[in-house]
């Protein structure tokens, strides 16, 4: 187990405060400390995030967050509170900086320390998404910017790939594809490492592709399921007759169709329709049927186009 110590002098900093409100706040029991056999002072990382979280001394959970990145008690308190919104403010942090290699540190130490993948995707990555799109089409962030920190998310989400423990493939294989114009394929990514998981062979088409190249790559390949991602219906007569095309071809394939995102409605379309990673996970186990509606997931990240 990693354990994060500080000193006075390191609490104080962080808490911009004088070390003898320090000393104060641990001789009131307000914060917890432990003595060096020279009567120093330490702090776990743990001990210093819950003071933090109970008493309001105008420092977030969320400034502090970068340095308990490592702290596997920290991160575990995080996750069994479910304060998902610190973790995605702290990814937010990282992408609107560029720093991809924060954001995967951030991936990689949640879902060590006991965060499933599609709470990863539902509860981090996809708020995240959405946050920078709404500050993109608000004006209050420039394109170099947005796709600074698109290009953070997506090569993180892309490295995640290496970072899961993959089992043996278990036969079954997926294509993943967007048949609308979205603007990026973080999401297919996600699903793709999300899939490979659970040992699918994954077949990745991106974004753009037609029902065509779909319906052609599920001939020669066999697919026992085909995922759609779309977060909006450009011209609803075309998206209708491709998903119809795309249904009739598969039904004959025996290949099940799984749509996912705001484009979809399930009441028009008739087939299944996931509303989150976490709906489309539970599918892949025999769970509840996703419930009809549209995907959580693809709906906040929305479209730049």
């Amino acid at each position: 187990m990693t354990e994060i110590l500080f000193t006075t002098i390191d609490v104080a900093q962080m808490l911009y405060v004088d070390k003898s409100t320090v000393k104060r706040w641990t001789d009131e029991g307000k914060l917890k400390c432990f003595r060096t056999p020279g009567g120093h002072r330490k702090f776990r990382a743990e001990d210093l995030y819950a003071f933090v979280t109970q008493y309001n001394y105008g420092v977030t959970p969320i400034n502090l967050f970068p340095q308990f990145a490592s702290d596997e008690a920290v991160i575990r308190q995080i996750i069994i509170k479910k304060e998902y919104n610190v973790l995605a403010s702290v990814c937010f942090s990282a992408a609107i900086k560029g720093k991809k290699d924060d954001v995967l540190k951030l991936f990689t130490e949640v879902h060590r320390y006991g965060l499933a993948l599609p709470v990863l995707f539902d509860e981090i990555l996809c708020p995240t998404l959405k946050r920078i799109h709404d500050l993109f089409v608000s004006g209050k962030l420039s394109a170099p910017e947005h796709q600074l920190a698109v290009n953070a998310l997506s090569t993180a989400t892309l490295l995640m790939s290496d970072v899961i423990v993959k089992p043996s493939l278990n036969g079954k294989r997926a294509i993943c594809a967007t048949i609308e114009k979205e603007s990026d394929d973080i999401l297919l990514k996600a699903l793709t490492v999300l899939l490979e998981s659970e040992g699918y062979d994954v077949l990745n088409l991106g974004v753009g592709v037609s029902a065509a190249d779909v319906i052609q790559l599920a001939k020669s390949r066999n697919p026992q399921f085909v995922y759609l991602l779309a977060a909006q219906m450009n011209q609803q007569n075309a998206f209708e007759a491709q998903h119809e095309l795309l249904m009739n071809e598969l039904a004959g394939m025996n290949s099940a169709l799984i749509l996912c995102g705001s484009g979809y409605a399930a009441e028009n379309l008739g087939v299944t329709v996931c509303a989150s990673f976490v709906e489309m996970f539970a599918m892949q186990h025999g769970g509840p049927a996703p419930r009809a509606g549209h995907s959580r997931a693809i709906e906040v990240a929305g479209t730049t186009n």
